[in-house]
């Protein structure tokens, strides 16, 4: 049978109530009852039935962290984080993942409001747009990763990626690149939209040769892919990708081209995912505070769960650039190359006859 609080009560000589107190926290204990009480929680083996205790309380001790793929490396330091900053007030984290699919986001949230959590860190884009206005009317504070609009009960964090792809093309124009390529991600996604137009923006600033954007879909296959593409037609002297993964399937494609990473080609990430420093050659990336991410997503919703009115607020997390190895000054022509894969059918003709 399973230990109820009423046995743990009995082994240690308390009440239920000093039980109660002593799991929750709600009153001061003295040190040697309190010790009691634990000594006969780990002898009896008990532990809370937590759905119980919210339906009693009316309210929950989890939060809810929903993301768009936990495969991908950019997210473990920002769950991380989250879970850190939830267990040290007293919270917990339910993490669920999408996939990047709005059904199952939307199902996500029905699930955590089935459980009353009081808030939720939504940080994927695939979102339904009922999502947010029903949370917002369930008084459940939401916090959103570049996509919210800051209102009652919904905060916003903004990552500052103009920024980075302004560094990154500052510091490779500086090592003297005019040519430079961008190979992005979905063009349905806000972020994947915002670093590729701010790309296109700093290019013509800089008065660069009219950039080739590619649209990718953020993987290493979509990486390997799109410059694949870009270089049967021709050789660009550097390349900015619109995450890390993009970045090491255009390291992967250089290789396999006998491209020569940084001499023939220069190559700049985003994120600085912890495998791009271990890369060959190291890439040269545009950081993102993940952990900031995850502790600034918690703050978000502990402040409106704090506020009766459940004020929303934007939060901004900065970028920086991260110089490694996969990026140098060009070769001495510093223009664009004729695609090693036409030079060597050019030099070697096929012949129908």
């Amino acid at each position: 049978m399973r230990a109820t609080i009423k046995d743990v009560a009995a082994k240690a000589s308390v009440s239920i109530a000093t039980v109660s107190h002593v799991l929750n926290g709600t009153r001061a204990i003295r040190p040697q009852t309190r010790q009691r009480v634990l000594t006969a929680i780990q002898e009896l083996g008990y532990s809370q039935n937590q759905t119980a205790r919210n339906l009693v309380r009316g309210k929950s001790t989890f939060l809810g962290l929903i993301v768009s793929d936990v495969r991908n490396p950019f997210f473990p330091e920002i769950t991380a984080a989250f879970q850190d900053e939830a267990l040290a007030h007293g919270m917990d984290a339910l993490v669920l993942n999408t996939n990047y699919d709005p059904e199952r986001t939307l199902n996500s949230v029905r699930r955590l409001m089935g459980l009353q959590v009081p808030g939720v860190a939504i940080l994927t884009s695939q979102i339904d747009p009922s999502v947010i206005s029903m949370l917002a009317e369930a008084r459940i504070a939401a916090v959103y990763l570049d996509l919210g609009t800051v209102d009652h009960a919904i905060s916003n964090i903004v990552v500052e990626y103009e920024h980075g792809i302004a560094e990154a093309l500052d510091y490779l124009t500086k090592l003297g690149h005019r040519c430079i390529a961008y190979i992005g991600g979905p063009p349905h996604l806000p972020s994947a939209q915002r670093r590729r137009q701010a790309f296109i923006e700093k290019a013509q600033r800089l008065h660069l040769a009219t950039p080739c954007v590619i649209d990718g879909d953020f993987t290493v296959s979509g990486g390997y892919a799109a410059s694949a593409k870009l270089f049967s037609a021709h050789v660009p002297t550097a390349i900015v990708a619109g995450n890390d993964l993009t970045a090491i399937g255009i390291l992967h494609r250089a290789y396999d081209t006998g491209l020569r990473v940084p001499e023939d080609l220069s190559v700049v990430g985003f994120d600085d995912i912890l495998f791009a420093r271990y890369t060959q050659p190291s890439l040269t990336t545009v950081a993102v505070k993940r952990t900031e991410i995850g502790k600034v997503a918690f703050e978000a919703l502990w402040a409106m769960m704090s506020d009766a009115n459940l004020t929303g607020r934007e939060f901004r997390v900065g970028t920086r650039l991260v110089i490694r190895q996969s990026a140098k000054a060009p070769g001495a022509s510093g223009a664009a190359q004729q695609s090693p894969l036409a030079q060597r059918d050019k030099a070697s003709p096929r012949s129908d006859a």
